[in-house]
């Protein structure tokens, strides 16, 4: 690795230089085999961000990571879908949003890490856990999930060992790397349709070329709250949209359809699983007003951005007939069932679930 650090710092005069495709590729190798110490990692990835990573650096890293990937049946109907790298610190739209979909038969496909303790949050794995859903899973107990409720969640560790094994770099760092970029864009079922999240609008375009190349049908890219996927309802969003045959810029204008919801507030996890557990359960209350009318406006855009609807209005409609009915939480109620189902099959003394309050 000592090679590459070198390299990115050989430009004239004290300059910096990018590293080719072919180069990148060989970097990334050396990381994922783990033939670098941790302190090569942490050098080169702060050595990469403090230069600015090359389109031809990210994209080499994406597809080494992705290659060690575990591999996974393809579900291409699927949308894949990664919340924020730090966890999150304010009400989890993502989570009712997909529980919603997967219930009208839209298969959603979640995935991330722990969030680190250098950026307090709460990660999706922590929320599920809470909710009693079994994560030790095998791969094809997992696809089998999903193919009846169409939803399921893989942790990075268990989606690309390689990737889990840089948690302590990147602990050590503090700072948001390509590492951090790799992770949102796995793709493990080689989804059709991906939402990223993002952070920057400079990450948003940079990705744009990465995703033009990547075979996905389409690609919606979000600047959205905490760097996520969820829109926020307070104000406008520029979202881009990518497909094989190029990108379109779209302002999405909330109040256009009517919602006037203020911005969200910070929440702890304990606040988070309680918000979740009355939202999903049906409940209307004007205390939750901000967040149950954020999923309803997410899961509406969802819903009309891949054709299951036939207009936003009919999404948000939809959206929150399907909150009333508890669709979202019979879903809920059957992921955490089946999830200890298999998890008996393999591990016959585990204990079997609870039920949703």
């Amino acid at each position: 690795m000592k090679r590459w650090i070198q390299a990115i710092g050989s430009g004239q005069q004290g300059s910096t230089r990018d590293l080719t495709y072919e180069e990148a590729l060989e970097a990334a190798h050396e990381m994922a085999r783990g033939d670098s110490t941790d302190a090569q990692c942490a050098a080169f990835l702060m050595a990469l961000c403090m230069k600015g990573e090359a389109d031809e650096e990210m994209r080499a890293f994406i597809d080494v990571f992705r290659s060690y990937a575990q591999p996974y049946h393809p579900f291409a109907d699927s949308l894949n879908c990664a919340g924020p790298t730090e966890g999150r610190q304010f009400f989890p739209v993502t989570l009712p949003v997909s529980l919603l979909l997967a219930s009208v038969g839209f298969s959603q496909v979640l995935h991330g890490g722990d969030s680190l303790p250098s950026r307090q949050g709460t990660a999706m794995q922590e929320i599920l856990e809470s909710f009693g859903v079994a994560m030790d899973l095998s791969a094809k107990a997992w696809e089998t999930m999903l193919f009846h409720l169409h939803i399921g969640f893989l942790h990075t560790d268990q989606l690309c060992p390689p990737l889990g094994k840089l948690k302590q770099v990147r602990e050590q760092i503090g700072l948001r790397t390509v590492i951090d970029m790799i992770e949102k864009v796995m793709n493990p079922v080689q989804s059709m349709n991906m939402i990223i999240g993002v952070n920057q609008r400079k990450t948003m375009e940079s990705l744009i070329p990465i995703s033009m190349r990547s075979g996905v049908q389409s690609i919606y890219l979000v600047n959205g709250i905490e760097g996520s996927e969820d829109l926020p309802i307070y104000q406008n969003s520029t979202i881009r949209i990518v497909t094989p045959w190029g990108d379109e810029s779209r302002v999405v204008e909330p109040q256009k359809f009517g919602f006037l919801s203020g911005p969200l507030q910070p929440m702890d996890k304990a606040e988070q699983l309680s918000s979740l557990r009355r939202i999903i359960g049906g409940e209307n209350s004007e205390e939750l007003k901000r967040e149950r009318d954020h999923v309803i406006f997410n899961a509406g855009l969802r819903l009309t951005w891949f054709d299951k609807v036939g207009s936003y209005e009919e999404g948000f409609q939809l959206a929150e007939s399907l909150l009333q009915r508890r669709e979202a939480q019979k879903v809920m109620q059957k992921w955490v069932d089946q999830s200890h189902r298999f998890t008996l099959q393999d591990f016959p003394h585990n204990e079997s679930s609870s039920k949703i309050g």
